[in-house]
């Protein structure tokens, strides 16, 4: 997995190199969602063909019915998590570059919004990564060691397939730490804040919605891979813990606003009730002094009620409407075994 330099004008405009996953789709002569359907497909059809070589089988017999073969069930939703974690990475990234504008708004002229991500350490955790997948290949099969021989060609696909895998997760580890890092010290250090125009602050409300819905996106794909055995406390456990991590990527950002906006807050008020104290005791001796008062009251009052979480009502639907994707996988487990029910014989 090789980190390139940008290759458009959009993403170069904040100064930093591209890794990887973003230089896929910026070289793609196609959107976002085509590229990752295109990628989705060509990963089914390797399998295919590979399965094809080995003649796998895609179904098995179950009693008088029939199920998706183990393997092949594995073959199509390790390829979906892949793709919904570069495709949403992608499109997180997106917003990220058409909310540049309203970032620098909020920061101190010169700082960048957007972090630098450590290439030399992202290439060290990629050959991690690749490691741990093929030992998880290694380990999966190794009860089945006889089989390999006999089907070479599927077990190549889920070596290069599980090694993908592993370095996009060992490299998410170093994106995410550099990014959350970044954007911790630009919200204590940087931010500038108007607290007469706390929607200047909502891009990275929106910013921790994307990241929320990665999270929520890529965690529903993993999930399919237990649907099979119901809702067990296991999967009830995964699924709740996932949930609240994806709550918490969007929860966890905005509490950093908050307490940056009220030190701000707390400051300001302050500052005005000194002076409201001062103004006062001046009224009998300066004339002047009663309009001036008026006006820090107000002032006080609008200051008092300004918003202290930098959200509205928009954001906080999407976070809780991108929760639901959790819920996907045993919908659909569910619509499925109703079909069959139905359709299949009697």
């Amino acid at each position: 997995m090789r980190d390139v330099e940008p290759a458009s004008p959009a993403e170069a405009g904040d100064g930093h190199a591209v890794y990887a996953e973003q230089a896929l789709f910026a070289t793609s002569p196609f959107n976002l969602w085509l590229t990752s359907a295109l990628l989705y497909a060509a990963m089914i059809g390797a399998y295919g063909l590979a399965a094809l070589v080995d003649r796998a089988p895609w179904l098995m017999r179950e009693g008088p019915g029939a199920m998706l073969d183990y393997r092949a069930r594995l073959a199509l939703v390790l390829p979906l998590i892949i793709c919904s974690n570069l495709g949403l990475q992608r499109f997180s990234r997106l917003g990220e570059v058409a909310d540049a504008p309203a970032f620098a708004r909020a920061l101190r002229p010169g700082v960048r919004w957007q972090p630098e991500f450590p290439m030399q350490r992202l290439r060290w955790f990629t050959l991690v990564g690749v490691v741990v997948g093929l030992a998880i290949v290694a380990i999966a099969s190794s009860q089945g060691a006889s089989a390999i021989p006999s089907r070479p060609a599927t077990f190549v696909w889920f070596c290069v397939t599980s090694s993908l895998l592993g370095a996009l997760f060992f490299r998410g580890l170093v994106l995410t730490r550099a990014g959350a890092r970044h954007t911790r010290q630009v919200i204590e250090e940087d931010l500038q804040i108007d607290l007469l125009r706390i929607e200047l602050l909502y891009p990275w409300g929106r910013s921790a919605v994307r990241t929320s819905l990665v999270w929520f996106t890529v965690c529903a794909s993993a999930l399919l891979l237990f649907v099979s055995t119901g809702m067990t406390l296991f999967t009830i456990v995964t699924l709740v813990a996932c949930a609240v991590m994806g709550l918490w990527v969007f929860v966890g950002t905005m509490s950093q606003m908050h307490r940056q906006i009220r030190i701000a807050k707390t400051a300001e008020l302050d500052s005005l009730r000194t002076e409201i104290t001062v103004t006062k005791d001046r009224l009998a001796a300066d004339p002047a002094a009663a309009p001036r008062l008026q006006s820090l009251l107000a002032y006080e009052a609008r200051i008092a009620a300004a918003p202290e979480w930098p959200v509205d009502q928009t954001m906080l639907v999407r976070v809780g409407v991108s929760s639901l994707i959790l819920t996907v996988p045993w919908f659909g487990q569910a619509f499925a075994g109703m079909v069959v029910t139905h359709l299949g014989p009697h």
